[in-house]
C-alpha cells in the first residue's frame, strides 16, 4: 500500500513538473509570436530603416554583450558559485544558454523594432501634446516642477542625478534583461519578460505615438515658445550635464538630418526611463526587502531625474508608473496563478524552478 502511494506521488509530481513544463513553454511561444509581430511591423512600415539600425545594433551587441556576460555570470559564480566558480558558470551556460541566447536575440530585434519606431512617431503624429502636457504639469504642481527639482539639488549635488539618469539606468536596464535571460525559474522569468515586452509596445510605441511629444528640452526648437528656457540655462550652466547636452544635440541632428542612428528617437509622453526603472523595481521587489528597497529608490531617482535634465515633464513618469503597475499586476495573473493551481491543486509543495 505504502509503495503504490509512493509511486502516485512521483507520478503526481512529475505531472505537476510536465504541466509546468506546458504552461511555460505555451507562454513563451506566444510570447515570441507578439515580439515577432511587432518587430514584423517596424520591417513593414520601413524596412531600409529597420535594415539599416539592424547593422548598427548588431555591432554594437557584438562588442558590448560578451565584456557584460562574463562580467555578469563571473559576479553570479563569485556570489553562488561556492568553492567552484569555474563549474558553476559552466553549468549556467550549459543549462540556460540557449534559452538565454534566444532571449537576446528577441532583445536584439526588439530594441531595433523600438528604436524604429521612435523615428517614425513624427511622421505618423506630427508633435502636438506638449502644451497641455506642460500645463496639466502646472496645474498639479503649482509650479513647472523643473523648478522645484532645481531649486533643491545644488549643482555638486546634480551629478549624481546626472550619473544615474544618463549612466546607470542603462547598466540597470541591460543587467536585469541579462540576467532575467539566464535565470532558471520559467514563470518568474516569463512574467518579467512578458511585462518587459508590454511596456516597450504600450507605453514606447503605442502610447508614444498616441501623445506625440518632445518634452521640455525640444519644446523651443518645435514649438517656437521660451517656456523652458530656464531649465536649458540651468543645463548650460551645470558642467556636470555635459552628457544631456550632448544626448539633445545627437538627438536633434539626427531628427534634422533624417538619419537613422542608433538610440535616436525624439518622444517624452510616456518615460521610457521611469517605466524601465518601475518595472525593475517591481521585479527586484521579489528578492526581499533590500532589494525592494534599492529599485524603489532608483526608480524615484528616475523620475526625479526625468524632469530636473529636462527630458520629461512629471506626468510623462506619473503615466509610465500607472501603466507599468498595472502591466505588472496583469502578467502576475496571467502567469503565476497557473503555475500555482496546478502545483496546489493535488497537494503537492511548491516544487524547486525547472531548469530550462
Amino acid at each position: 500500500m505504502s509503495m503504490q502511494t509512493g509511486r502516485s506521488g512521483e507520478d503526481g509530481r512529475s505531472g505537476v513538473l510536465l504541466g509546468l513544463d506546458s504552461v511555460a513553454t505555451r507562454s513563451g511561444w506566444l510570447l515570441t509570436a507578439l515580439c515577432l509581430a511587432y518587430v514584423l511591423t517596424a520591417v513593414c512600415l520601413r524596412p531600409e530603416r529597420y535594415l539599416r539600425l539592424s547593422i548598427q545594433y548588431f555591432g554594437t551587441f557584438l562588442s558590448v554583450l560578451p565584456v557584460l556576460l562574463v562580467v555578469g555570470l563571473g559576479l553570479a559564480a563569485l556570489i553562488f558559485g561556492g568553492a567552484r566558480p569555474i563549474e558553476f558558470m559552466v553549468h549556467m551556460l550549459k543549462e540556460r544558454g540557449p534559452g538565454g541566447a534566444r532571449v537576446v536575440l528577441l532583445f536584439f530585434l526588439g530594441i531595433t523594432a523600438f528604436t524604429a519606431f521612435r523615428i517614425t512617431i513624427p511622421e505618423i503624429v506630427p508633435y502636438y501634446a506638449d502644451p497641455k502636457l506642460a500645463e496639466i504639469d502646472l496645474s498639479l504642481h503649482g509650479i513647472d516642477p523643473w523648478v522645484w527639482t532645481h531649486s533643491i539639488v545644488s549643482e555638486p549635488a546634480s551629478m549624481l542625478v546626472f550619473k544615474a539618469y544618463m549612466s546607470w539606468w542603462f547598466m540597470q536596464w541591460f543587467g536585469v534583461v541579462l540576467f532575467v535571460a539566464f535565470w532558471n525559474d520559467p514563470a518568474r522569468r516569463l512574467r518579467y519578460l512578458w511585462a518587459f515586452a508590454l511596456t516597450m509596445l504600450v507605453c514606447g510605441t503605442v502610447l508614444a505615438i498616441t501623445l506625440s511629444s518632445t518634452g521640455p528640452i525640444f519644446y523651443e526648437r518645435f514649438y517656437g515658445d521660451d517656456r523652458f528656457a530656464g531649465v536649458l540655462a540651468a543645463l548650460m550652466a551645470d558642467p556636470h550635464a555635459l552628457p544631456v547636452r550632448f544626448a539633445a544635440n545627437y538627438l536633434l541632428d539626427a531628427h534634422e538630418s533624417g538619419r537613422s542612428q542608433l538610440g535616436t528617437g525624439i518622444t517624452a509622453m510616456p518615460s521610457m526611463h521611469v517605466a524601465i526603472a518601475t518595472l525593475n523595481a517591481f521585479f527586484l521587489s521579489g528578492f526581499g526587502r533590500r532589494w525592494a528597497v534599492a529599485g524603489w529608490c532608483f526608480a524615484a531617482l528616475i523620475l526625479f531625474g526625468s524632469v530636473y535634465t529636462g527630458w520629461h515633464y512629471a506626468v510623462d513618469g506619473y503615466l509610465s508608473i500607472l501603466v507599468v503597475s498595472m502591466l505588472w499586476y496583469l502578467t502576475g495573473r496571467f502567469v503565476l496563478p497557473q503555475r500555482k493551481r496546478e502545483i496546489t491543486g493535488i497537494g503537492l509543495p511548491m516544487p524547486e524552478p525547472v531548469s530550462r
